[in-house]
C-alpha cells in the first residue's frame, strides 16, 4: 500500500511540474546557504587549528610592557627552558623605486630557532640569518605581491636608507608575517631609534615537566615583583597558542552562526512555500480526493499521500542544495588555495551532508502536515460535489 501511495505521490509532484519546481527552489536555496558556510566555516576553523599547531603548543607568549630585562626575568622563573624576544612593525619599506608598508620584524639572531619555532616561520627558500647577518634579512611570501617586481633572493631592499640584502624567504605560519621583512634586532632598535631594550613580544619556550599554567603563574609572579606590581595591575599579558585559537575560533562560531540563521530564513520561506502549494494541491485535487475516499481510500491513506508529497518536495531541495553547497564549497576552497597562500580544508562531511538532506525532508513533512491533515478530513459526497 505505502508503495502504490509512494508511486502516486511521485505522480502527483512531477505532474505539478513548474510549481513543484518553483517550491522546491525556497528549500534548496537555504540547503545549498546553510551546506556551503557551515562546510568553509568548519574548513577554516580545521586549517586555522593546523597553523595554531605550528605555533608550538609548549609555548607562551607575553607582550605588553617588555624589554630585554624582562626577558631576563622571564628567563630565570621556575619552568622555563629558555625565552626570546622581538620587535614587530609596520613600516616603509623599498624595493627598486616603489615603497609600500609592510611589517618589519627585529628579531634575536642568536634565538632564531625559538622564535621560528614560536611563530610558526620555517625557510622556505634561501636560508635563515645567522648571528652575523646584520645587513641581511628575511621576506615573507606575500612580500613580493606589494611590488611591480617579486623581490629575488640576492636581490637588495631599502628600510629607512638601510640596505639589506635578502637571504630567503620564510613560510609564515603567523599570518600577520606573511607580508613582512625580518632583520637584526639590533638594526631596528638603530634604525628606528627604540632604545636598546624595546620589544614586541615575548616567546617562552617551557621546560619539560611543567604544564603552561603552572610557568605561566611563575612568570607573571616574577614580573610583577620586579616592576613593584600588584596581581590585577599588570602592564603585561600571557598567552598560549590555545588561548588565541579558543578566541579565534568563538569568533568564527559566532559569526557562522549568524550567518546561518539568516540563511535559514530561506529554508522558513520554503516551508511557507511548501505549505502553500500542497493547500492549492487540495483545492486542485478536490474532486480526485473524492473519488478516493468512494472507492475505499481511507484518512490515513490520504493523509499518507499528501505527506509523502510535501516530503518529496523536501528531499528533492535538499538533495539540489547539497549539490550546489558542496560546489559552492569547492570553488572557495579552489580559490583560496590557488591564489592565495593560505589553504583551507574541505568541511564536509557525511554528518553535515545527511543532517542537512534529512533537515530538509522533515521541513516538507512538517510544511504538509497541516494540507494532509485537511485533506484527509474531506468529505466524499462534499469532495465529489466540488467544482
Amino acid at each position: 500500500m505505502i508503495s502504490g501511495l509512494f508511486k502516486l505521490a511521485v505522480r502527483n509532484t512531477l505532474r505539478r511540474g513548474k510549481k513543484s519546481w518553483i517550491t522546491v527552489i525556497g528549500v534548496f536555496i537555504g540547503i545549498a546557504a546553510v551546506v556551503s558556510l557551515v562546510s568553509i566555516g568548519q574548513g577554516l576553523e580545521t586549517a586555522i587549528e593546523q597553523e595554531f599547531e605550528d605555533l608550538g603548543a609548549n609555548n607562551i607568549y607575553v607582550s605588553g610592557e617588555v624589554d630585554d630585562s624582562s626577558v631576563e626575568t622571564v628567563r630565570r622563573s621556575l619552568g622555563v627552558e629558555n625565552a626570546a624576544g622581538f620587535y614587530s612593525s609596520s613600516e616603509a619599506v623599498t624595493f627598486e623605486g616603489e615603497t609600500e608598508f609592510v611589517n618589519v620584524y627585529g628579531i634575536d639572531l642568536t634565538e632564531t630557532e625559538l622564535i621560528f619555532g614560536g611563530q610558526g616561520w620555517d625557510i622556505q627558500r634561501g636560508r635563515n640569518l645567522r648571528s652575523t647577518d646584520s645587513t641581511s634579512a628575511l621576506i615573507g611570501p606575500e612580500f613580493g605581491e606589494n611590488y611591480e617586481r617579486d623581490p629575488e633572493i640576492g636581490r637588495q631592499i631599502d628600510i629607512e636608507g638601510n640596505s639589506f640584502r635578502i637571504a630567503g624567504e620564510i613560510s609564515a605560519g603567523d599570518p600577520s608575517a606573511q607580508n613582512s621583512v625580518l632583520i637584526d634586532l639590533d638594526r631596528a632598535r638603530e634604525i628606528y631609534e627604540l632604545g636598546d631594550e624595546e620589544l614586541s613580544q615575548i616567546v617562552v619556550e617551557v621546560q619539560p615537566g611543567f604544564t603552561q599554567q603552572e610557568v605561566i603563574e611563575n612568570v607573571e609572579e616574577d614580573l610583577r615583583r620586579e616592576r613593584g606590581l600588584s596581581e590585577g595591575n599588570e602592564d603585561f599579558s600571557t598567552t598560549t597558542p590555545q588561548d588565541i585559537l579558543d578566541s579565534i575560533t568563538n569568533i568564527l562560531n559566532i559569526v557562522q552562526g549568524i550567518v546561518v540563521g539568516l540563511a535559514s530564513i530561506a529554508l522558513l520561506v520554503g516551508g511557507i512555500g511548501i505549505m502553500n502549494t500542497m493547500y492549492m494541491s487540495i483545492n486542485e485535487r478536490t474532486q480526485e480526493i473524492g473519488v478516493m475516499k468512494a472507492i475505499g481510500s481511507s484518512k490515513r491513506d490520504i493523509r499518507i499521500l499528501f505527506l509523502i508529497e510535501s516530503g518529496l518536495i523536501g528531499f528533492i531541495g535538499g538533495l539540489i542544495g547539497i549539490v550546489i553547497g558542496v560546489a559552492i564549497s569547492e570553488m572557495v576552497v579552489y580559490t583560496v588555495s590557488e591564489f592565495t597562500t593560505y589553504v583551507i580544508t574541505r568541511g564536509y562531511g557525511i554528518t553535515l551532508l545527511a543532517g542537512a538532506l534529512t533537515f530538509s525532508t522533515f521541513l516538507g513533512l512538517l510544511s504538509g502536515y497541516l494540507p494532509a491533515r485537511k485533506a484527509s478530513n474531506l468529505k466524499p459526497a462534499e469532495a465529489l460535489r466540488y467544482e
